[in-house]
């Protein structure tokens, strides 16, 4: 049996958006075929890749950078980055990667456009696209192509 929390979520908890990321994505990607799975890093630990769930959207923090800071330390204003990785497998092309790139793309282009300007609860702004870290295709027809997103919170003492 799960235990409800004792207090409501700090206003410092970084992680506290991705749970609404997940739902948000899960719910723009509902009734896909083959079905989509929203996966988060705690999902993905341990998983080799062979037994990874395909097609998916991995949710990934990433985390921050500083963008103001109060001179008495007490506050600041910080750009958390998520990652959102379409992760798909297909080995009909393996050789050109074609159809792997496409089925990626096309996952990528569904869960950035259900993000873009999103504002999930105790952050300070929507979730803004940002520059990302290279796609990546293995030798075992997976291909991994992020989109990262900014997001604003305000850390306070």
């Amino acid at each position: 049996m799960a235990t409800a929390p004792i207090a409501p979520a700090h206003p410092n908890n970084f992680l506290e958006p991705e749970p609404h990321i997940v739902d948000r994505l899960k719910e723009a990607l509902r009734g896909l075929q083959p079905a989509v799975h929203v996966l988060t890093a705690t999902d993905l630990s341990g998983i080799k890749e062979e037994n990874q769930p395909t097609p998916a959207v991995h949710v990934v923090w990433n985390g921050f950078r500083v963008l103001e800071a109060r001179a008495d330390g007490a506050a600041a204003r910080l750009d958390h980055t998520w990652l959102i990785v379409a992760a798909v497998r297909n080995v009909r092309t393996l050789k050109t990667g074609e159809a792997v790139r496409a089925q990626a793309g096309e996952l990528a282009a569904r869960a950035g456009a259900a993000l873009m300007g999103y504002r999930p609860p105790n952050v300070a702004g929507p979730m803004r696209l940002a520059p990302a870290p290279g796609s990546g295709i293995s030798a075992a027809g997976f291909m991994y192509l992020p989109l990262a997103f900014l997001v604003e919170t305000v850390f306070q003492r």
